[in-house]
């Protein structure tokens, strides 16, 4: 019976559904312009109404559909995709807030623009995208007639200073919430009303991360006295909590506990989100020790998020591992709670910091002091860099408030769409041509380049051949003068040993005969000629070793050129009339006049001196 029922209320329903559609569209007056049917829609959808998607397809079929990029699609786009913002539709919201900009475009309108354009950084402010959203604030607001649309301003300049708060430049967020409540103060409509209350809260919220608790507190007291007068639960929920936060920070507890029950209080009497309360609670218990209550308040903590969710979560890991560690002694169970949290959350943030304290205590308890220590001094290095980031954070603030006071100035400026659109594409058209211009001339160069290294490389090569064909040459011509100069050498030796054979025959001054006839042969003239034909082949080499070494005698000299030519002590012998061991002789003094360390060094030193020559 029961299978009937279902399967009779599933085949109706469509027909049901399609019926209170059909009703709701038959509640609208004849002749509503779109203007004041978007209204509607979006009071529809603010109660949380089932006829808003029923709504919202006629709404498209009458105005969208006809004329896509009109301002009544305008309309619609706006709203789907601050429906999709709210949803978490991320995607969805920022391809409809896309097609509102395209008719913005064409509809060339100011207001509409800046409201497009806080959209879509209202979606990136909502995806944690800060700078991208205050770029977008920005843009909104230097196209906004922020006289003639103060609301819209006031909204603008408050997401701005709440986009700065998030990233921690506070003085610069303050600013902004000034200049919020300055334009809100222009404005007394519940929208209005509502935008100022939430700004005062969120300057408390600042108040109160820059250690101005006092100034917080009255905020937040303040707040409570709006809510009661304009009957805001929500708001007076939030400043109690607030509250409780401040109170607890100086230990003030019972102060804070009283705060925290009104807090509570508001969340079961209009069904608030109760995780913040909980947290506090948390706070509150451990530091009075209460650990049943502590674990009450744990387990519905963890009824918040599924056993994958908790595994990652600090708050559930840190409580957890405290009730594990000093109440049932479960040390072990308390230290992977932690781990596995500190695996899964960044290390250097406030949140690892903690979990690195708290292990540190459950290794104290369990008696692990090294590992204790380890884990303390590890969190002391955390909070540390996490000081210096904080530190050099407000100096940077310090110069984005000044950057603001300037950038205020400057915000009457307008800036229309269309043109901006207009300018960036033929910005993009004349860079592209650019591009390709530049990469044609780098191919050519290129070429042109290619070409020359080869033409050059060809050159090389062949200056290279010309050089080896060179020294071949000059190699092949040193040894035939090497072979001249040792045939006349013998030669002339040959008959000097002729001319002393026959002069033995002489008996009566043999010895003043040979002088006379050394003297013949090595006289002055034939060493000169043997230069002069040197000097020929080598340039420079004898000039050069002159100037360098001015004590080298003529003798030396001779010895000197034929070392370089190559000549063995056999053949030097032979060619100036010594001996062998006259010429080792004569090798070293020239040695030591020349500064070298032995005689084998002689041959490689000139052969330098001989390729050295010009």
């Amino acid at each position: 019976m029961r299978t009937v029922v279902a399967f009779f209320l599933i085949c109706i329903a469509p027909y049901s559904a399609h019926a209170n559609c059909q009703a709701a569209i038959k509640k609208i007056p004849v002749g509503w312009e779109a203007g004041r049917l978007i209204s509607h829609i979006v009071e529809v959808d603010a109660k949380g109404e089932e006829d808003v998607d029923c709504l919202l397809s006629y709404y498209h079929q009458l105005f969208v559909k006809p004329a896509p990029l009109s301002l009544e699609a305008q309309y619609y786009y706006n709203h789907i995709a601050n429906r999709s913002t709210r949803s978490g539709a991320y995607d969805t919201a920022m391809h409809y807030a896309q097609l509102a900009l395209r008719c913005d475009s064409l509809l060339a309108d100011s207001f509409y623009l800046s409201a497009d354009l806080g959209l879509l950084a209202n979606i990136h402010l909502s995806q944690g995208e800060f700078e991208t959203a205050i770029d977008y604030y920005q843009r909104s607001l230097r196209v906004l007639d922020k006289e003639k649309h103060p609301a819209n301003a006031l909204s603008m300049f408050a997401n701005l200073g709440i986009a700065y708060s998030r990233t921690a430049f506070y003085e610069t967020a303050l600013q902004y919430f000034q200049k919020a409540m300055q334009y809100g103060e222009k404005v007394n409509t519940p929208y209005a009303r509502r935008s100022r209350t939430v700004t005062r809260l969120n300057v408390g919220i600042v108040n109160k991360h820059q250690g101005e608790l006092k100034a917080a507190i009255e905020v937040f007291s303040s707040l409570i006295d709006t809510a009661r007068q304009y009957e805001y639960p929500y708001l007076s929920y939030l400043a109690h909590l607030n509250i409780a936060k401040v109170y607890r920070s100086i230990e003030r507890t019972e102060l804070a506990q009283s705060h925290l029950d009104t807090a509570l209080f508001w969340v079961g009497q209009k069904g608030l989100a109760p995780g913040p309360t909980l947290i506090e609670s948390l706070f509150l218990a451990y530091e009075a020790k209460e650990w049943e209550r502590l674990n009450a308040l744990l387990e519905k903590y963890g009824a918040q998020y599924t056993l994958e969710e908790r595994a990652c979560d600090p708050g559930w890991a840190i409580w957890k591992s405290r009730i594990l560690s000093h109440t049932e002694n479960k040390y072990q169970k308390a230290l992977e709670l932690l781990n596995n949290a500190i695996a899964c959350n960044e290390r250097y943030s406030d949140e690892g910091s903690e979990l690195y304290e708290v292990r540190s205590e459950v290794y104290q308890l369990a008696g692990e002091f090294r590992q204790a220590l380890e884990d303390f001094t590890q969190a002391a290095a955390i909070r540390d860099s996490l000081t210096r980031r904080s530190n050099l954070r407000i100096l940077a603030d310090m110069t984005t408030s000044q950057r603001v006071k300037e950038y205020q100035d400057q915000l009457l400026k307008k800036e229309a769409e269309q043109r901006w659109l207009k300018k960036q594409q033929a910005y993009m058209r004349f860079l592209t041509s650019c591009l390709a211009v530049i990469l044609i001339l780098l191919s050519v160069l290129f070429y042109f380049f290619r070409q020359r290294m080869q033409l050059r490389k060809q050159m090389l090569e062949d200056r290279q051949q010309q050089l080896e064909d060179q020294n071949q040459a000059k190699s092949a011509e040193l040894s035939l003068q090497k072979k001249r100069l040792l045939a006349q050498s013998v030669q002339a030796n040959r008959l000097k040993a002729r001319v002393l054979e026959a002069c033995e025959k002489y008996r009566r001054n043999p010895d003043m005969l040979k002088r006379r006839v050394e003297m013949a042969f090595n006289a002055t003239p034939r060493w000169e000629n043997f230069l002069l034909e040197f000097n020929d082949n080598f340039p420079g080499f004898i000039a050069q070793l002159q100037s360098a070494y001015p004590n080298i005698s003529q003798r030396q000299f001779q010895y000197l050129v034929l070392i370089a030519l190559g000549f063995t002590n056999q053949e030097i012998g032979e060619v100036l009339y010594v001996t062998q061991g006259a010429v080792e002789k004569a090798k070293a003094r020239i040695a030591e006049t020349l500064q070298l360390d032995n005689t084998r060094q002689l041959s490689s030193f000139l052969t330098k001196w001989l390729y050295k020559a010009p």
